[in-house]
């Protein structure tokens, strides 16, 4: 019992000194892509790329110490591949994908006023919405009406999830994907409290991707395999991002105060007209 109303005790003190905070915030993502297929990286050129993620930022503050930081971003994620033999003549492909990603994170608030450090870390979930892309390869090139223009072997290209939405060459089939991923996110950086009780936030972090883009099924994947090229799905993305956050304070605190103020104001009003 005794145990029981300490941590209540404790819970109800957390609450009463927390603070919240509101912004939004903005990334510069680089990205690495990981194949479970090693041998796929000696045949095709998949280069680390540079993206964005932008959305919003919550923060709530337990105490000088401790707080829960987290966010609600758009992630945007894109590859190139070429195959290395030619440098691209057979096989030049781009994707470009488009995510909604929610990291959680534990942060420990160090430094003192205005200037502070600190270091945070917790699981991030993402759900793939879509993606876009182009192929270029030289099967596509040989087939075509007209061989001799090369740019008329370009297909541009939407993925879709639903077999029923393929109606065309430029809609690519993805018949197993993981369209909810997880990732454990871990990193650090600083804040500045501003003069009109807002902070200025700047991060980086690291975030490895634990699942997968998909599942590689040859016969069911529609515009993805071809008698030279099968795209790939089976790799996940490790990320390293430097994020800027400027956010705005909301003092549960000082909102009681004022409550409890207007409360005794109009008890006094009450009583002066009795």
């Amino acid at each position: 019992m005794r145990i029981t109303l300490t941590a209540c005790f404790f819970l109800l003190l957390s609450i009463a000194n927390a603070q919240y905070w509101f912004g939004s915030r903005f990334g510069i993502s680089y990205i690495d892509h990981v194949y479970q297929d090693e041998d796929y990286e000696d045949d095709f050129d998949v280069q680390p790329n540079l993206n964005i993620s932008a959305g919003a930022a919550f923060s709530y503050t337990a105490s000088d110490l401790y707080a829960v930081y987290g966010e609600l971003t758009y992630d945007r994620i894109g590859k190139s591949v070429k195959d290395i033999t030619t440098d691209g003549s057979q096989v030049n492909t781009t994707m470009t994908n488009h995510f909604i990603s929610a990291p959680v994170m534990l942060r420990i608030n160090l430094g003192k006023v205005p200037f502070h450090y600190y270091l945070n870390g917790g699981p991030r979930i993402s759900y793939w919405l879509a993606g876009s892309g182009t192929q270029l390869l030289a099967e596509i090139a040989e087939n075509s009406a007209n061989p001799e223009f090369p740019e008329e072997s370009i297909i541009d290209y939407n993925i879709v999830f639903d077999r029923e939405k393929v109606t065309s060459v430029d809609r690519n089939f993805v018949s197993r994907p993981n369209r909810v991923q997880f990732g454990l996110t871990v990193g650090g950086g600083v804040f500045f409290d501003m003069q009109d009780d807002s902070r200025l936030q700047i991060d980086f972090r690291y975030t490895w991707v634990h699942s997968n883009m998909g599942i590689n099924n040859e016969e069911e994947d529609i515009g993805f395999v071809f008698e030279s090229y099968r795209e790939n799905f089976e790799y996940y993305h490790n990320i390293a991002t430097i994020g800027v956050a400027y956010m705005w304070n909301y003092d549960a605190k000082l909102t009681r105060k004022g409550k409890s103020t207007n409360k005794e104001s109009n008890k006094k009003k009450k009583k002066r007209k009795r």
